[in-house]
């Protein structure tokens, strides 16, 4: 079987007293699309509205938009075979790369960069923003108060990477 390599593998690790940034491996992600009941009957409750994720036991769901939604599970997932037939099932594992920030900087870093309100006040744990970074789509979760999760494509992964440990660079 062939073994799945990170994009990030040349990446040079990024830590300091305040901040860290690491790729975060290990997790399938699927788009679902389709009958709101028919894809929660399977995965539990749904977020409401879109730029909300909603944390089923080891499942982090995502809206994307009307009846779209990212369904984040381990890596080894049954989930996503037991929806086929009851909605539009699309893996995209192996086309994304999980990037954690964490620490009290992280909004600070990530404000730099995207055109999304990353106040606290406004941006707290469970929020998701479908934005861009660098002329690049990326979709960032606020997993923590100082914790995030920037789920970017693949073949772009290593220039978000650069971009962001860059912006970071004040906080060394």
């Amino acid at each position: 079987m062939l073994e799945r390599r990170s994009a990030l593998a040349s990446a040079a690790p990024y830590a300091s007293a305040k901040l860290v940034i690491a790729e975060r491996p290990g997790f399938s992600l699927t788009q679902l699309a389709g009958p709101e009941k028919s894809i929660a009957a399977v995965t539990g409750p749904l977020p409401e509205k879109v730029a909300q994720a909603q944390v089923n036991g080891e499942h982090t769901i995502f809206r994307t938009g009307p009846a779209q939604f990212w369904l984040i599970g381990p890596e080894r997932d049954e989930t996503p075979a037991r929806l086929e037939g009851h909605c539009a099932v699309t893996p995209l594992s192996h086309s994304r790369v999980r990037i954690a920030l964490s620490g009290s900087p992280a909004r600070a870093v990530l404000a730099k960069l995207m055109p999304v309100d990353f106040h606290a006040s406004v941006f707290k744990p469970g929020g998701v923003a479908l934005t861009g970074l660098h002329h690049t789509p990326v979709t960032v979760h606020c997993t923590r108060e100082d914790s995030f999760d920037v789920y970017a494509m693949r073949t772009f992964a290593l220039n978000v990477w650069e971009v962001v440990t860059d912006a970071a660079l004040e906080f060394c």
